[in-house]
């Protein structure tokens, strides 16, 4: 079962990215890609994401698919901070409490996206700007991280192809 999921993950994540890199694109330009996408994957308002993801990657020319790859993996921990999200972000607006929980958010998106939104606006807008606060700092981390770790790969790819 763990070897299918190696393969499941390198078939479906690893591999567009080093055909990326191997087709040329830059370290800073996968870098700054995969940065974005984890970023913006991790925006706690549901339903939206894919949608930003794909508006950044073709306004600003980065990886389209690397971009969507990085907003993929990080989905599951998206779901996971939506409600500290919600919680920090209430507390910082002096909100009133958030009592629901992810599975019931989630739900009330799935069945009725436009009502959701309208009922839960200001929960959503609060969890946003704390987003928003903490996302600039670790979108820098990530870039500086991944481009370190993109230009070892490419050295180590340079030395198996000479």
């Amino acid at each position: 079962m763990k070897m299918k999921i190696q393969r499941w993950a390198k078939r479906k994540f690893a591999q567009p990215i080093q055909q990326a890199l191997k087709q040329g694109i830059s370290a800073r330009n996968m870098s700054i890609s995969l940065a974005l996408g984890i970023t913006v994957g991790l925006i706690p308002f549901y339903g939206v994401t894919t949608i930003l993801v794909g508006i950044i990657a073709v306004s600003l020319r980065l990886n389209f698919i690397a971009m969507q790859i990085a907003h993929y993996i990080v989905h599951p921990i998206q779901i996971a901070l939506i409600i500290p999200f919600f919680r920090l972000g209430s507390t910082v607006m002096n909100g009133s409490d958030v009592s629901f929980t992810v599975k019931q958010y989630l739900h009330s998106f799935k069945v009725d996206f436009w009502g959701a939104l309208k009922e839960l606006w200001m929960v959503n807008l609060s969890a946003i700007a704390v987003w928003l606060i903490i996302s600039i700092p670790l979108s820098f981390l990530l870039y500086f991280l991944l481009r370190r770790l993109i230009k070892k790969y490419l050295v180590r790819l340079s030395h198996v192809r000479a």
